[in-house]
């Protein structure tokens, strides 16, 4: 029988990426890596539920389900780097750039315990301690990058607002869209964490009980795709706005030095 979830995570991701392809390239290098990786988010749950509608119970499907919350967990951090960048004054590129590489590692770091551990869960009908205690250690990780989120959002928005009018009202629409995203996103980590951790069959991502799987993975991961590309399509032109302030600051720079020669 085909899972009707799986069918209709395919069809309605499919028409999500249209959406964020076109905001990836609108929002330029600022928001370079959120949008790439809630497209990347996007193409991982089109497959994965093709996978899952072929075969509920394989290996691949559960892995992928497993791991598909790890771009948008990287997701909501690259556009919270946009945001930041947009609404924050006299920001440390250098210290934002390593706090973001040290993010990245950390959900990587989750998403390969969480990967490994599911698929020797999966491999032995058994009971495997070893297999579940690496489980458990992954999904902590990401409830932990979930909860450094949660503090990285509640600091930016106390931090000095600076740039022009328009840029920092922007950063704020940005910065919103992630608080309230953050409520669904944390839903669906201790789902997952509960899930992987007592392995009940009824709260399988893939297998498990219909309601429960709507109510805690298929609505949050929806609902949060919907306010980013909402969110997204109301601060496609900030871009723009960093690139003719960028542009107006070198002409200045330029003219000064020319007067300076004369």
């Amino acid at each position: 029988m085909t899972d009707s979830i799986s069918v209709a995570t395919c069809a309605i991701y499919a028409v999500f990426a249209i959406p964020v392809l076109y905001l990836l390239v609108r929002h330029g290098r600022f928001g370079l890596l959120g949008w790439l990786f809630l497209f990347l988010f996007c193409t991982i749950r089109i497959v994965g539920g093709a996978l899952a509608v072929k075969d509920h119970s394989s290996i691949a499907a559960n892995t992928i389900s497993s791991v598909g919350l790890s771009p948008l967990l990287l997701a909501t951090a690259g556009l919270l780097h946009e945001a930041r960048e947009y609404r924050i004054q006299h920001i440390d590129q250098k210290l934002e750039w390593v706090a973001v590489l040290a993010y990245h590692m950390l959900v990587v770091a989750g998403v390969a315990l969480t990967a490994a551990g599911s698929v020797k869960l999966q491999q032995h009908q058994a009971p495997n301690d070893k297999a579940e205690n690496i489980v458990k250690a992954g999904i902590s990780i990401l409830v932990v990058a979930w909860g450094v989120l949660v503090g990285w959002t509640g600091l930016s928005f106390l931090a000095p607002r600076g740039r022009t009018s328009q840029l920092a009202k922007a950063g704020t629409i940005l910065l919103s869209a992630i608080a309230f995203s953050l409520v669904f996103i944390g839903v669906r980590v201790f789902y997952s964490l509960v899930a992987l951790c007592t392995q009940k069959r009824s709260l399988n991502p893939i297998t498990g009980s219909l309601t429960i799987r709507v109510v805690l993975s298929f609505l949050p991961e929806i609902i949060v795709t919907v306010v980013y590309i909402l969110a997204g399509c109301q601060t496609q032109g900030a871009a723009h706005l960093v690139n003719d302030r960028e542009e107006a600051h070198s002409s200045d720079s330029q003219k000064r030095r020319a007067e300076a020669w004369i």
